[in-house]
């Protein structure tokens, strides 16, 4: 018997349906990403200072330095946690002599890398020509290089040598100037910050620790005061920009109207480390973002809108962050956390991080300028300063330094000891100069363990109270 009409016309569309489904689903699992941008040639373009001449550029003589470089002995392990000369004995202190005589040549190449007034290579990825392939060889040498330089500043200011201290301290706060370049990526400028906050440290130490006449005091003085004056460096994000394209292109598939979603393949394999729902409802929706989405529409917009908001705050202190209008980091969170896969890819950028350590790093130099300024009055009037202004009113200092937390001067107060000299720190209160919670400039604090000597990759400021 016939089938009726209505029947008939139902299982029709059902299979329309389904080959259009099928037709879908084989469209989706034969379709691949597409490479037509080559981002490292665009990020070496970037990177690539202007005008370069080779003959100006650090490059060669920090390779000659890591080459040259001999590790500390074995038997100096304290190196990683102490703070001066003193925490070793005499058998140490002989040990630190002779490795920094092996070292002599390492550290003439990084003095006369510092002099140059970039330090610039070429990037050239070790897989599929991402940039996340790129190897970063330099970073470890010249941090380790970096250490030996503050802790011979820190040694030669014990011997009565205070200006050969003081040089390498500024040869290590400029090889950190060499990676604080907006056109590099946040983490090869948290790196820089990391290099300058350790120098300034390595300052402050020897200033606590080791008598230094009021000449030497000036000339460091006007030397970091001729650093800040010259620094032209903003934090930027235009790698990291292009970082996330070259992941997009990569991972999401090639339409031509950009609504591809991610390659099926991408979505294979990917485990979440953390525990807990919110870790399983993200694997799910990483699992099945490439019939879901989102788009690599949807990606670059957000991209783009973090970049515009990025581009938005560089030159906002906290302070006026807080106090404006705009919750800016709030939109940031908001925007990072609406698709899970791409927070998992991380596409995306954060601006706070890397803000506050600019922030952080620039003042305790302010700071650091200031101290060598009190000292310098203190030789000269046998007490203190009431405040700082008077060493702005005196010649002392060129300006009171502003405190980014606050929108106020850095606080500075006397003590039965001595001074206090901090800033309020990212909660925005003044909690009196305690520690971890205040940046402390002055007096030194030693650290407790390692994790609080800086100089490693720059390893964050607690989180800003924003409300």
């Amino acid at each position: 018997m016939p089938m009726p009409k209505a029947k008939t016309l139902v299982l029709l569309i059902s299979v329309f349906l389904a080959v259009l489904l099928t037709a879908r689903i084989v469209l989706l699992l034969s379709s691949r990403p597409r490479i037509a941008v080559d981002y490292v040639a665009q990020l070496n373009e970037l990177s690539r200072p202007a005008e370069y001449d080779s003959d100006r550029n650090a490059a060669p003589f920090y390779q000659l330095a890591f080459d040259a470089f001999v590790e500390p002995p074995e038997e100096l392990p304290m190196l990683d946690y102490a703070d001066r000369p003193g925490d070793f004995n005499d058998a140490e202190q002989a040990l630190l002599r002779s490795w920094f005589a092996s070292n002599e040549r390492a550290l003439g190449y990084f003095h006369e890398a510092t002099t140059r007034p970039y330090y610039w290579l070429e990037r050239h990825s070790e897989r599929d020509n991402m940039i996340t392939g790129i190897p970063y060889r330099e970073l470890s040498p010249l941090n380790q290089l970096a250490k030996a330089v503050v802790w011979a500043a820190k040694f030669e200011a014990a011997q009565g040598r205070p200006e050969v201290a003081w040089q390498y301290i500024l040869d290590c706060y400029r090889a950190g100037g060499h990676k604080c370049s907006a056109n590099l990526l946040i983490m090869e400028q948290h790196f820089g910050l990391g290099l300058r906050e350790q120098s300034v440290r390595g300052a402050a130490v020897i200033l606590d620790s080791s008598r230094v006449g009021t000449a030497v005091l000036k000339r460091l003085q006007d030397d970091l005061q001729q650093e800040l004056d010259s620094d032209t460096y903003i934090p930027g994000a235009a790698a990291e920009r292009l970082e996330d394209y070259d992941a997009l292109q990569l991972a999401f598939v090639h339409h031509s109207k950009g609504t591809g979603r991610l390659w099926w393949r991408a979505c294979r394999g990917v485990v979440i480390l953390s525990t807990g729902e919110d870790a399983r409802r993200m694997e799910r929706q990483f699992r099945w973002s490439w019939i879901l989405g989102p788009t690599r529409n949807e990606a670059a917009e957000q991209i783009e809108r973090t970049f515009s908001l990025f581009n938005q705050l560089v030159d906002k202190t906290p302070w006026q962050i807080k106090s404006g209008s705009v919750d800016y980091f709030r939109q940031v969170r908001a925007i990072n956390t609406r698709h899970a896969a791409l927070e998992i890819m991380r596409i995306g950028i954060d601006p706070e991080p890397l803000l506050h350590a600019y922030h952080k790093t620039r003042l305790q130099t302010d700071a650091l300028i200031a101290v060598l300024a009190i000292l310098r009055y203190k030789a000269d009037h046998a007490q203190l300063p009431e405040s700082l202004d008077v060493l702005s009113a005196g010649g002392y200092l060129q300006a009171v330094p502003e405190d980014p937390y606050s929108g106020a001067p850095l606080v500075y107060r006397l003590a039965d000891d001595g001074f206090q000299l901090y800033s309020i720190g990212p909660n925005f209160t003044d909690d009196n100069g305690a520690s971890g919670l205040d940046i402390v400039c002055w007096p030194v604090e030693k650290p407790k363990d390692p994790s609080q000597i800086p100089g490693d990759f720059y390893s964050g400021t607690p989180k800003a109270n924003w409300q």
